[in-house]
This record gives structure tokens, C-alpha cells and sequence, in this order.
């Protein structure tokens, strides 16, 4: 994960004094982050990648044209997609793109260098790069904004991250633990990207907030050497810590710039109890995945409320992923041998039984994650309304389905409108389009317009516009 550069300013000072703004990080530990300006109308876009393809006949809708919940519950016992019915008017399911331009290497790096870029590739192997920037940094540097660059995997396989590239076609690292993630959105991260002493306090936010900062504040307020307007000052922010305790326990159903709705018990467990990979990592545990993506997502949502950032990736799943699902209590086999339907990484290898089904209730397992980030993303507000009518998830793979490793026909989903941009409520065939037009597309929607993005195609989607 990039790291960000704070500027200092009052609120950093006064904590450093003594208040106890770490009970608080995302109100007091993230200078100017939620200062939209009055003119502002931004719009924030998330990223996410899966690995190893889908199975295509159980995953789409029976038929393009409109979504509604009623359709899309009558088949959600045999189509992924229709596990989302709750949200049907929220969604943009796209069939018929594919990756443009020309291809090298393991086809799992090569979806994967191209899921952003849209762009050629050279390289052999696993060691496959773009000879372009990725979307998210294009939006990054149109629009003054570092991406939030996040995993979810083990990485202790063949490909490890390579969806987010600089200019140049340099990987850039993503964080894989969402605790980390916390930290470092919180502002409890020092210069060298360790936790400082306050980060271990973290625990203390389950406790009353004005019990955690009352004395040093009362202290200061005490204190003859402090100034009235900084007395003010910091009266004003004993009261706004009261407020937002309140909000907090009051039972809301939204949250702007506040964690009020992250569960910090799942984040703490994620803490790391030592250096090097294994089981001191527990966000690289065979089998966390989902857990972690849940948590990663929810972050992002909170980095959008509070401002931070306005464009996010996850890849989630190592290239050839070696997670182990257990599905009603069976332990599945590795998902890439799952997705190749044998007990191997290329084509020779003992069948799985029942393989396809298993991919199957794996690509049902993921459509669950999504629609757990869709429910919290709900519950979020920017300065100019609900997030889902401020930005966009798009939730894609790196490959289109598992035996063929094609490159046509990728699952592509979209949720929210793009602050009014994006059509929703609609299945659509893209007609074989490249995946440049859409991410031109959803460029556009974020704030950054775009048409000549990547390869394979210039313009827009039409049909993904509102206005369509």
C-alpha cells in the first residue's frame, strides 16, 4: 500500500500536547481528509479483481435487459448473480468484454496485468508486465489523489500481486492485511511504516470515548499557559468527540468519516503476531480470504467517506490462487486446481470429483463478499449524499472462466451509479468490446474522463451511461 504524506496542522499539535485523539483516529488522525470543498462533487471508484474465472452457465442472469429483484431471486438457487437480488436496482452486470491487445506468459499474470491497463504485455512466465500505467493511477494523478492499493491472499504462490502498475508498467505493492490498512488510515503508522506505541491502544476504543480523554483534556483546559483560543479550541473538540460518541452508540444506520460501523474485533484479529509468512499473519491464513476482502472493502468505504482518497484496488486471490475454501464443512481443494478441474497447475494431473460445481459454489462464495460490501457500503454517506450514489464498485476476475484461462467473456459486475453517471438496474452485452472502453468509461465516471485508455478501443461503453 502507498504510503501517504500527512500534513501537519492544529488538530496533529494539539494531540501531540497530550489528547488522547487516538481514541478518535478517523476524526482527529487524518488532517483535512474530510474538508471537501463546498464546490466539490466527487465521485470515488473501487477496483477489485478475482482470481482463476468463473463457471460461466451458473453465474449470469438467464437473459440481458432489465434487473429487478424478483427476477433475479427467481434464480438465485442456480446463477451466482442472483444471489444480489436484495440490490438489483444498484447493479450493471456487463457480459461480452474481453482483453485487448497482445498476449505472453502464464495467462493468469497476463488477465492480471491487463485487468486495469487494458494494455499490451511482454514478458514470460509469471514475470509479465503492461507497458502502461493502470487506471487507478491515471485517476490518482488527473485528480490530485494517492490509490489505496490493497491484497487479500496468501502470497505464497506462483503470482503474487500485479493489478496495480505505475507508469512504466512497474508493480506497485499492496497491503494485505487490513489491520495494517487501519493503522495507516488512522495515522498510526510511523515514517518507516511501523505501529507507534498508540496503535496498541486500539482496544481502548471500545471503551467511553470521554472516559479515554476527559483527563488530559480537563488538564489542559486547566492549564494557565494555554491560551483562551486554544482553550476554545480544544472545548471544541471535547464536544465534538462527545457528539460523535453519540452518534456512534445512537444506533444510526449511516457513518460519514466516522468507523462507527467497522467491526474492530475482526480487525484486531487480524493483527500480526510476529515477522514472516505463516500463521503469525492471520490475513494469510489458508482460507481467511473472503474475511479479509470483507474487511478491505469496508475500509475503502471508509476512506471514501472521510475523503482520503478517491480510486482503490484488491486483488484478491494470488494468481494461481492456493486458497483452500471449506464449504459446508468440506475443505475444498486449491481453487486453481479446482478452476483447471485437476489436482494440478497445468493439464496433467488426477480430475477433481465434482470440480465444476465446487468452482461453482466458490464463485457463489465470492458474489456473498460482494454482496456484504454492498450492505456496508450502504450504510455510508459522503458530503454530497449515500456513497453508492457517489461512487462505483467494480467487481471483475482476472480471467473469464477456469479450464480455458480465456480472455472473452469476463464476468464483469458494477455497483452504484457513478454520482449519477452510470446506468443501473441493467444486464447488458458489451458486443465483445475491450475492457479499455469500459475502464474509459468508469474513468469517466470517477472523475477523471477518459477515451483513449489502453487498447482494442477508443470512446465509451454507451450502454453503461444513465442516459442510454
Amino acid at each position: 500500500m502507498s504510503r501517504r504524506v500527512y500534513t501537519p496542522n492544529r488538530r496533529s499539535f494539539l494531540r501531540g500536547l497530550g489528547t488522547a485523539g487516538l481514541a478518535l483516529p478517523f476524526l482527529e488522525s487524518l488532517p483535512e481528509r474530510s474538508a471537501f470543498a463546498q464546490s466539490e462533487t466527487p465521485t470515488f471508484g473501487f477496483f477489485m479483481c478475482n482470481s482463476c474465472g468463473v463457471v460461466q452457465n451458473k453465474f449470469w442472469p438467464s437473459a440481458t435487459g432489465a434487473l429487478t429483484m424478483e427476477s433475479l431471486q427467481a434464480e438465485a438457487d442456480s446463477r451466482a448473480c442472483g444471489l444480489l437480488a436484495d440490490y438489483a436496482d444498484r447493479l450493471l452486470i456487463i457480459e461480452g468484454v474481453t482483453y485487448p491487445g497482445s498476449g505472453s506468459g502464464c495467462a493468469h499474470a497476463a488477465g492480471l496485468a491487463k485487468c486495469l491497463t487494458a494494455a499490451d504485455v511482454s514478458g514470460g512466465g509469471k514475470d509479465v508486465f503492461p507497458n502502461a500505467a493502470s487506471c487507478d493511477v491515471v485517476i490518482g494523478e488527473q485528480l490530485g489523489t494517492t490509490p489505496l492499493t490493497l491484497y487479500a491472499g496468501q502470497k505464497g504462490g506462483y503470482i503474487h500481486e500485479k493489478l496495480s502498475f505505475s507508469a512504466g508498467g512497474q508493480t506497485r505493492a499492496a497491503e494485505g492485511n487490513p489491520y495494517n490498512v487501519y493503522l495507516d488510515l488512522a495515522g498510526l503508522l510511523d515514517a518507516s511504516g511501523q505501529p507507534t506505541p498508540m496503535a496498541g491502544q486500539l482496544s481502548l476504543r471500545r471503551q467511553s470515548i470521554n472516559d479515554l480523554v476527559s483527563e488530559d483534556l480537563n488538564s489542559l483546559l486547566g492549564n494557565s499557559r494555554i491560551s483562551y483560543a486554544d482553550k476554545q479550541r480544544l472545548q471544541l473538540h471535547l464536544d465534538s468527540i462527545r457528539d460523535l460518541e453519540n452518534r456512534m452508540t445512537d444506533g444510526g444506520s449511516s457513518a460519514a468519516c466516522s468507523g462507527a460501523s467497522l467491526d474492530m474485533g475482526a480487525l484486531e484479529a487480524m493483527q500480526p503476531s510476529g515477522s514472516g509468512f505463516g500463521g503469525n499473519d492471520p490475513s494469510r491464513a489458508n482460507g481467511s480470504q473472503e474475511e479479509v476482502c470483507k474487511l478491505q472493502m469496508e475500509l475503502v468505504a471508509l476512506a471514501f467517506s472521510c475523503n482520503v482518497t478517491r480510486v482503490a484496488t484488491l486483488q484478491a486471490g494470488d494468481g494461481t490462487d492456493g486458497t483452500q475454501y471449506t464449504i459446508d464443512g468440506e475443505q475444498y481443494e486449491r481453487v486453481h486446481h479446482i478452476s483447471h478441474r485437476i489436482n494440478g497447475d497445468g493439464t496433467s494431473g488426477s480430475a477433481i470429483a465434482g470440480a465444476e460445481e465446487k468452482h461453482a459454489r466458490i464463485d457463489r462464495l465470492r458474489i456473498e463478499t460482494l454482496k456484504h460490501a454492498i450492505e456496508k457500503w450502504s450504510q455510508y454517506d459522503t458530503p454530497n449524499g449515500p456513497l453508492l450514489d457517489n461512487g462505483f464498485i467494480y467487481w471483475t476476475n482476472h480471467v473469464a472462466d477456469g479450464p480455458s484461462h480465456s480472455f472473452r467473456n469476463l464476468p464483469i459486475i458494477v455497483v452504484g451509479n457513478g454520482g449519477g453517471y452510470l446506468k443501473q438496474g441493467a444486464y447488458i452485452d458489451a458486443g465483445g468490446t475491450s475492457n479499455a472502453q469500459v475502464l474509459n468509461t468508469l474513468m469517466t465516471a470517477n472523475g477523471a474522463p477518459s477515451e483513449n485508455f489502453g487498447t482494442g478501443g477508443t470512446g465509451l461503453v454507451a450502454e453503461m451511461l444513465a442516459n442510454a
